[in-house]
C-alpha cells in the first residue's frame, strides 16, 4: 500500500502564492518521489511476508555471490533528500545474470540505517544476494531485504557456511515439495540442506540447491 503524503496547508514565509510557488513545487515533487520510492520498495521487497527458497529462486532478477568492495550511504543522485546506500561487489560467481567482474546496486533506505543505526552493508562482507529488478529510479535490493541477503562465513574448521538475516528460519520449508512438483531429483547433499529447519548450511550445497531450483524457474 502506498504511503499517504500530507503536505502542510501553511508555512512560515511570504503570503504571496507566487512567491512561495517554487518552494511548494519542490516540496510536492520531493514528496511524490519519496512516496513512489517507498511504494516501489515495499512492493518489491515484501517486507512483511515470510518467503522461502523456491520463491527467491523463481523471482530473483539477479543471483550473485561476491565480496563487498564499496559502500556509500548517501542521498539519491537525482533526489538528495532520499536516503540510499550504494553497494558494489567483486563478483565471485553469478548464478543468474550477465557475467561480470563487478556488480553494483543502489538501495532505498526508509530510515537512517548506516548513519545512526547498524549498517546493512560493510566493506569486506561476503554475500549471496537474490536481487529485485532495477526500478525506474535506478533502485534495487535483496528480495525481502534480510530474507534475500545471505552472509557467507567460515566456522572453526574453515568450512564456508551461509545464512540469511533470519538465520534461514523457514527458508527450506517448501523445497522438497517444489522439487517434486517440478520433477527435480535432488541429490543427498541438497536434500540434507532442504531438510534444515534453521541455521547456517554449507555454502556449496546451498549454491547447488539454488542452481537446481533456478534451472527450473528459467525454463518456465
Amino acid at each position: 500500500m502506498s504511503p499517504t503524503i500530507i503536505l502542510p496547508t501553511s508555512i512560515d514565509g511570504p503570503r504571496n502564492p507566487a512567491a512561495r510557488g517554487p518552494r511548494w513545487l519542490a516540496l510536492g515533487i520531493a514528496a511524490l518521489v519519496l512516496a513512489a520510492l517507498h511504494a516501489d520498495s515495499a512492493r518489491a521487497q515484501f517486507l512483511y511476508r515470510h518467503i522461502d527458497l523456491p520463491y527467491l529462486a523463481e523471482r530473483a532478477a539477479t543471483i550473485v555471490q561476491g565480496r563487498v568492495v564499496e559502500v556509500r550511504y548517501e542521498g539519491h543522485p537525482d533526489y538528495p533528500h532520499v536516503s540510499t546506500v550504494f553497494v558494489a561487489l567483486e563478483v565471485e560467481r553469478m548464478l543468474r545474470g550477465d557475467p561480470a567482474e563487478r556488480f553494483s546496486f543502489r538501495q532505498y533506505l526508509a530510515g537512517p540505517l548506516g548513519r545512526k543505526g547498524k549498517p546493512e552493508y560493510a566493506v569486506g562482507q561476503r554475500l549471496l544476494l537474490f536481487m529485485t529488478r532495477e526500478s525506474n529510479y535506478g533502485m534495487s535490493a535483496p528480495i525481502a531485504r534480510e530474507q534475500g541477503r545471505f552472509r557467507i562465513q567460515r566456522d572453526r574448521q574453515g568450512n564456508e557456511l551461509v545464512a540469511n538475516g533470519y538465520g534461514n528460519a523457514g527458508l527450506f520449508r517448501n523445497v522438497p515439495e517444489a522439487a517434486l512438483k517440478a520433477g527435480i531429483s535432488l541429490p543427498p547433499a541438497q536434500l540434507r540442506v532442504a531438510r534444515s529447519e534453521r541455521g547456517p548450511v554449507p555454502l556449496e550445497d546451498f549454491v547447488e540447491l539454488v542452481r537446481s531450483l533456478s534451472s527450473q524457474a528459467t525454463t518456465r
